[in-house]
């Protein structure tokens, strides 16, 4: 999918770089099975716990830097080498939160297999981690690294207590119910808040109302943006100027990505692309359960370690995306897979007596297929399939002929690349049209040919087919705003007002509207886009 990324996207360079980053990941994820095997049980540990731990410090050593905590010992902190290595908060958050069980994890093998060195290690480096964490200030790493610690250490308690005691069979059952009901409803509660907005009011919630909330209102763009890109993503390095065409409806880049992995996935690579590493991500964790069934208590350790450090990504990646997002993907980003595959290696050679471990990896081969590729075969073949496959080509080529040309401020607006060169978007109309041939209310194809003719100055075509979309999708921003833009021209303010109300237009989306109705539009269709806006700013 990260391949079909760089044909999707609109620079194919900077998709490409993106993609080379990702490919050292990839190796190191297949390379961490047979590295573990190879390895001893004593010096697979102290490699795995020590790489990690050398991550952890120097991170958190090169934030702390930039942030000025250290900035008396060195000299030149402004030069460009100093600004390269500098990590931003959220950055610095998720690798710290992936890697934090391995410090707490060498201080065990410190305390309990009298290796002092790398205790001592991680005695130092979890002192210097927790500060750095600190002072990020990330809620989102501290979630994630407190889910993946009690997992672990629930999984402990199962695994090393109550499996031996066949008289609380019942018991184990039942308190493991109680935690898939536990996530399930939390996981259930965070889903809800996102996909209905009727609970803003009661949750306080709203665009403006800081980071926590703000990001609510991003992931339902974004979410309404995924369907645009269906099958193959928006491609790889381009979510900011797609979000700022297509959903904002600014002309100058505004956010770079989601704050969201699996959003991020699924906007860049489509959903069979987020299925896939969903997929491999529950194969994983199924064939590392059936490891700790026949693992003794030392060898789960480690095994637990890794799968704290994989849900500290997971649940952290409910918050943010900055790894997947980062120049440093390839190294930090998959570092919890590739540690968990290495962890459950280097025991194996204790385990292989145990002939269920090879039925498990016969099972975790099947659980694959099912788990990765039906899923996708079923989006592939779901009803309305094939129209959608329709605006998902239609939206790839047009953002592919517009941004590929816009570049402000050579250009002063997108609708300016639709009016002067419509030729390039003869193509992504193909598609459209073809989509509605198939689908007659499918939105995206209905909305993309609005927002072209509306560019174009055909506001007959553009109403009908905004109306269409909002009339099918009408919680889509891009939508509300040009359908109400159209009433506005109309002289209909009351409706456009309706429309426009509880839009978040803080990024000057009515103002440059209203220049490019001076640049291009005509007097009166500027006066009454005028009389609206301000009707809309006195409601508040």
């Amino acid at each position: 999918m990260a391949a079909v990324g760089v044909w999707a996207a609109y620079d194919g360079a900077a998709a490409l770089s993106r993609f080379l980053l990702f490919l050292p990941g990839v190796f190191f994820v297949l390379i961490a099975a047979p590295l573990g095997a190879r390895c001893s049980q004593r010096s697979g540990e102290a490699w795995l716990v020590m790489l990690a731990n050398f991550l952890a410090l120097g991170v958190a050593l090169l934030y702390l830097f930039s942030r000025g905590v250290f900035v008396q010992l060195i000299e030149g902190a402004s030069n460009p080498l100093f600004i390269m290595l500098r990590w931003s908060d959220n950055q610095t958050a998720q690798t710290l939160a992936i890697t934090l069980p391995f410090t707490i994890y060498a201080l065990w093998l410190g305390a309990t297999q009298h290796r002092r060195v790398i205790g001592l290690i991680g005695a130092f480096t979890l002192v210097v981690v927790l500060g750095a964490l600190l002072i990020t200030g990330s809620r989102g790493a501290g979630i994630g690294v407190a889910s993946g610690l009690a997992l672990a250490f629930y999984l402990l308690l199962r695994y090393n207590v109550v499996m031996d005691n066949a008289k609380t069979f019942r018991w184990r059952w039942f308190i493991d119910g109680c935690v898939v009901l536990l996530v399930g409803t939390l996981l259930a509660f965070y889903i809800a808040i996102i996909v209905w907005p009727s609970l803003d009011a009661q949750l306080g919630v709203s665009a403006q109302g800081g980071s926590a909330f703000s990001r609510i209102a991003l992931w339902r763009e974004t979410i309404s943006l995924i369907p645009d890109y269906f099958y193959t993503g928006s491609g790889l390095a381009s979510t900011a100027m797609v979000y700022s065409t297509y959903a904002y409806l600014v002309h100058v880049p505004y956010l770079s990505h989601a704050h969201n992995l699996y959003l991020q996935v699924a906007l860049e690579q489509g959903i069979p692309g987020l299925i896939a590493w969903l997929g491999l991500v529950a194969t994983t964790l199924f064939y590392v359960i059936n490891v700790l069934r026949v693992a003794n208590s030392r060898q789960r350790m480690l095994v637990l370690t890794s799968l704290a450090s994989l849900i500290a990504l997971s649940v952290h990646g409910l918050f943010e995306a900055d790894l997947y997002f980062s120049s440093f993907a390839a190294i930090v980003f998959f570092a919890p897979a590739s540690a968990l595959w290495s962890a459950t290696m280097i025991y194996r050679s204790a385990l292989i007596e145990n002939s269920t471990i090879e039925r498990t990896y016969g099972r975790t081969m099947l659980s694959l297929f099912f788990g990765v590729f039906l899923p996708v075969l079923l989006v592939l073949l779901a009803p309305g399939a094939p129209a959608r496959w329709e605006a998902n080509l239609g939206a790839v080529m047009q953002t592919r002929a517009e941004l590929s040309i816009y570049r402000w401020p050579e250009w002063s607006f997108q609708d300016q690349v639709r009016r002067q060169a419509p030729d390039i978007l003869a193509p992504a109309e193909s598609h459209f049209g073809a989509a509605l041939t198939l689908d007659p209310l499918q939105p995206t194809a209905h909305r993309r040919l609005g927002e072209i003719a509306l560019a174009q100055g055909d506001l007959i075509h553009a109403r009908e087919h905004l109306s269409a979309a909002y009339a099918v999708a009408p919680h889509v921003r891009a939508t509300r705003q040009l359908l109400g833009e159209i009433y506005a021209l109309d002289g209909d303010v009351e409706r456009t007002v309706q429309l426009w109300k509880g839009l978040d237009m803080s990024q000057g989306q009515l103002m440059v509207r209203e220049w490019w109705y001076e640049a291009f539009g005509e007097p009166e269709q500027l006066e009454r886009l005028t009389d609206a806006i301000r009707a809309y700013m006195r409601t508040g």
